[in-house]
């Protein structure tokens, strides 16, 4: 018995240290033969793995393959790619090295566990190839339950502590291999790895973006339905923070290399895993952004909306929602898609923020993103020129604020290019030349809805402090073509975008008009200083007219740093040759002050005088006006000028003795107080501003001559 004891023993002892040298002589083929079985059955023999050497330490559970190499093969795929049943997506793998350790080597080998303490990939390189369209399909409850099955295969349960990436490259193409996707220099440390029968997954995304933290140095993302490719630069995403950190997005036209946005330093703090998972939603608590380059492309023309329309691409998510955003300094560029050679607008150093929630789907545009959200823009101008080249319109100093329905703007220019002996020497008639400067521009109760929405532009209050200067040349030819129909309200029947302002302020302004005499071919100045006026009902929109036709102007003015003027308009904004009205007062003034206009323009000087005060009410239309004057004056005395062979102005004795003879002195005069009758037949080849200033003139004439 203690033979047969003995002997067993000894077999034993044989059997398992043969078994021992077997397992070591060949333990790297039975798993290798075990993961390749494994892997066949799991994927119906599409894959097959390989790999050029390993070590495993099974007493500790550590193993070490290199090279490896998952594939597709390619009979298999055509085979089943004649029997249609191809895939959506076939994966080539190549790894350098493949690292586990703390592994359960028996359950492998049972197929029925694989756990591990740490799985390393080291620089894996992985190719999907897309075998459906170019545009990546919706993935479905369905796809994630396949891909449940792909993983855990025959096993009940696949765990790891940690499973870390380096530098890792993903390549996705077609069917014909042009890139659609490239990840670049991918590190990922995922923990808490799990996959089994007893757990309820919603999406298997959920495993590489709820414990993981994961840097990628460079996405390459395809081309999207809007011709444009975007390229991510220095991704850092934490997910225990909640944050995502990227160094640069940039996004291209695919027929161009320079960038049409690109945007430096973006984080992304409050990350809501949940929506991405479950919506495909973007969603986070707050964006910060150092700012950069962005271009939005317009509508042109052709009855469609010129601005607020341009479309945003969406290729990183089906919709985006964010808390609040902050945008650094950043260049907007605004292009007319219809007509792009023009000269871009161009908005420099932009900061943008909003404080309600924002949302973005690949439907929105830049109408709809800004009518439904809370925000504020800043800006330090931007500056176009005209169609005709002659100015230069700048824009400094915006601020808008969203929230509450707030507007300002520094400084608003209107610059002629050219000098005034420059700019008439190109007219072959006579013309206005402008400079014009709107200074503290405050908006009100602005309706950004409608500007956006309906290209409406209704503000409620409007104050500004307008520099106004403008110079004529009447040396020049006179423009001879009708101005019938220009009156300021006529004008602004025909603006290219609806408008209602209901109130318009101007505060402290000045207006000068300079003006080369025809005979004299000197200069000659009209100044209002200290201009305040009030504007009401500015609009071209039929049911504001319908609810009030006239639009109402109350202006006061210093005229030529010497009388206080007061008037009051009414103008109206039917079409046609509706009627007018106009009234006013003009204070005190010494009458000589007038010279700087008469000499020049009039040819006459006022040698002494006092003017006390002069009245004027007139109803005016498109060819006519009539009304009459109050002119109160004393001791009025002129010279009737002439041009001398020098060019100086010098009197006309005798002109000035009768002239003076036919004007009365004073008014009233022996207590008989004169009304000047104002009955003036326009010039339709002059502007509205000459019809009413004759006009005036016209009963001023009238009173001095004792008519």
């Amino acid at each position: 018995m203690k033979k047969i004891v003995k002997y067993l023993l000894l077999i034993l002892i044989i059997a398992g240290a043969g078994a021992y040298i077997y397992w070591n002589q060949h333990k790297k083929n039975i798993i290798k033969q075990t993961l390749e079985n494994a892997l066949k059955k799991k994927t119906d023999s599409l894959y097959y793995l390989h790999y050029d050497s390993s070590r495993i330490d099974e007493i500790n559970g550590n193993v070490h393959f290199y090279k490896v190499a998952l594939q597709s093969d390619s009979a298999q795929q055509a085979m089943l790619r004649d029997a249609d049943s191809l895939p959506s997506a076939i994966f080539n793998i190549k790894v350098d090295e493949v690292s586990a350790t703390g592994i359960d080597v028996a359950g492998l080998l049972q197929k029925q566990n694989v756990t591990a303490k740490q799985i390393e990939l080291i620089r894996p390189f992985i190719h999907i190839i897309n075998t459906g369209t170019d545009k990546p399909r919706t993935y479905s409850s369905e796809d994630t339950m396949e891909l449940y099955k792909h993983i855990l295969g025959r096993f009940k349960s696949i765990t790891a502590d940690s499973i870390i990436i380096k530098n890792g490259t993903v390549v996705i193409t077609n069917r014909k291999g042009k890139a659609l996707t490239t990840l670049e220099n991918t590190n990922i440390g995922l923990g808490h790895f799990i996959v089994d029968s007893t757990h309820n997954y919603d999406n298997i995304v959920s495993y590489f973006i709820k414990d993981v933290r994961a840097t990628v140095e460079n996405i390459q993302l395809p081309e999207s339905p809007h011709n444009t490719r975007v390229n991510v630069e220095k991704i850092d995403y934490d997910a225990a923070a909640k944050t995502l950190k990227i160094g640069g997005i940039q996004q291209y036209k695919t027929s161009n290399s320079k960038p049409v946005i690109d945007l430096k330093n973006i984080t992304f703090k409050g990350l809501s895993t949940s929506s991405f998972i479950l919506q495909q939603q973007f969603s986070a608590e707050s964006l910060s952004c150092n700012g950069g380059l962005i271009t939005i492309y317009t509508k042109g023309e052709n009855g469609e909306k010129k601005t607020g329309s341009g479309q945003f691409s969406t290729e990183l998510f089906d919709a985006m929602q964010v808390g609040s955003i902050q945008l650094g300094n950043s260049k907007v560029i605004f292009i007319n898609s219809s007509a792009p050679e023009k000269a871009p607008l161009v908005l420099n150093d932009v900061r943008f923020n909003v404080t309600g929630p924002l949302r973005i789907n690949e439907d929105s545009n830049i109408n709809n993103i800004i009518s439904n959200a809370q925000w504020q823009l800043q800006c330090s101008g931007f500056s176009v020129l005209t169609k005709d080249g002659q100015y230069k319109i700048s824009v400094s100093d915006i601020r808008i604020n969203n929230a509450t329905a707030e507007a300002a703007i520094g400084k608003l220019l209107v610059t002629p290019l050219l000098s005034e002996d420059a700019f008439m020497k190109r007219r072959s008639v006579q013309g206005d030349r402008y400079d014009l400067k709107f200074n503290n521009v405050r908006l009100q109760q602005m309706d950004f809805k409608k500007l956006l929405a309906e290209n409406k532009v209704e503000i409620g209050a409007v104050s500004l402090q307008p520099q106004l200067y403008i110079y004529n040349d009447r040396t020049l030819p006179y423009d001879t073509s009708s101005k019938v129909g220009k009156y300021p309200n006529q004008a602004l029947q025909r603006l290219g975008i609806h408008i209602y302002i209901k109130k318009l302020n101007v505060v402290n302004g000045s207006i000068v008009y300079k003006e080369r005499g025809h005979v004299s071919e000197q200069t000659g100045t009209v100044q209002f200083d200290k201009v305040n006026a009030t504007l009401s009902n500015i609009t071209n929109i039929a049911e504001r007219i319908q609810a009030n036709s006239i639009l109402n102007v109350q202006a006061d003015a210093n005229f030529l740093n010497s009388a206080a003027l007061k008037t009051k308009w009414e103008l109206p904004l039917n079409a046609g040759n509706a009627s007018f009205n106009v009234s006013g007062q003009m204070g005190t003034m010494p009458a000589p002050n007038l010279n700087g206009v008469t000499q020049a323009l009039g040819m006459t000087t006022v040698k002494d005088g006092t003017i006390n005060s002069l009245n004027f009410n007139f109803t005016g239309n498109d060819y006519n006006s009539t009304g009459k004057t109050v002119f109160l004056y004393k001791d009025l005395h002129v010279e009737v000028l002439k041009k001398g062979a020098s060019g100086e102005l010098k009197e006309k004795e005798l002109t000035s003795f009768f002239a003076n003879l036919l004007i009365k002195n004073n008014n009233p005069q022996n207590g008989d107080l004169r009304e000047g009758n104002i009955a003036f037949k326009r010039d339709i080849t002059k502007s509205f501003f000459n019809f009413l200033w004759k006009s005036v003139f016209d009963g001023v004439k009238h009173t001095a001559q004792g008519k």
